[in-house]
């Protein structure tokens, strides 16, 4: 049975193994990468996020508090040292979405939103559908760009990773009010974007 987070945590802090701190590493380190190369946008850039924040995980891990999401902790940190990034280049860059349902108009809380975007792709693809995907996902990302760093942020942890408003408010360091907001005006903002090509191909980004 694996052991949960903390149970790793609590193993490793007693025995310095470490086993234990790779699991942990292994546990969380591709959905670092996915939600970091969608804030920096460059691949480099974000094993450098998922590295760095791996390296301020493991300097750090005594200061967490087993009565916390521990992966609201280190998604804080990777937020954060993605933040630094683009300080550092002074510039921002979009990332790739890859698929979305166009049928879907209101969250859990009935705000109308812009689409359901989701990671998971059809596993065999024709190549029509192929092109087609590929066509999507540089419309959204070049419409992502547009976007400011914190509501496209705040669209990544909740639509993509399904963090919850609260996880979110510990993550970016904002109240749940202002992550709200993020998340509304950043899906508004999205469907400003996208719906010229949604109906130039006969479809738009949410059913109305």
């Amino acid at each position: 049975m694996d052991l949960s987070d903390e149970a790793l945590i609590a193993n490793y802090r007693q025995t310095k193994d470490p086993a234990c701190f790779k699991s942990l590493v292994r546990r969380y380190e591709n959905r670092l990468y996915n939600v970091a190369i969608r804030i920096v946008g460059n691949a480099e850039e974000a094993e450098e996020v998922v590295q760095d924040t791996c390296i301020k995980l493991h300097q750090n891990i005594d200061k967490f508090k087993a009565q916390s999401s521990f992966a609201a902790w280190i998604f804080r940190i990777a937020h954060n040292t993605c933040l630094d990034k683009l300080r550092t280049k002074q510039r921002r860059k979009g990332f790739n979405l890859f698929v979305f349902d166009p049928q879907s108009t209101h969250d859990s809380e009935g705000v109308d939103t812009v689409m359901v975007i989701s990671q998971a792709a059809d596993p065999t693809p024709n190549p029509a559908e192929t092109l087609d995907m590929t066509e999507r996902g540089e419309v959204i990302t070049a419409s992502l760009k547009k976007l400011p760093e914190n509501q496209r942020t705040v669209v990544v942890l909740h639509d993509i990773e399904g963090f919850s408003y609260q996880e979110i408010s510990s993550i970016v360091g904002a109240n749940i009010g202002t992550v709200r907001s993020r998340l509304h005006y950043g899906r508004v903002k999205l469907r400003e974007l996208l719906e010229p090509y949604f109906e130039r191909t006969d479809m738009t980004p949410a059913s109305r």
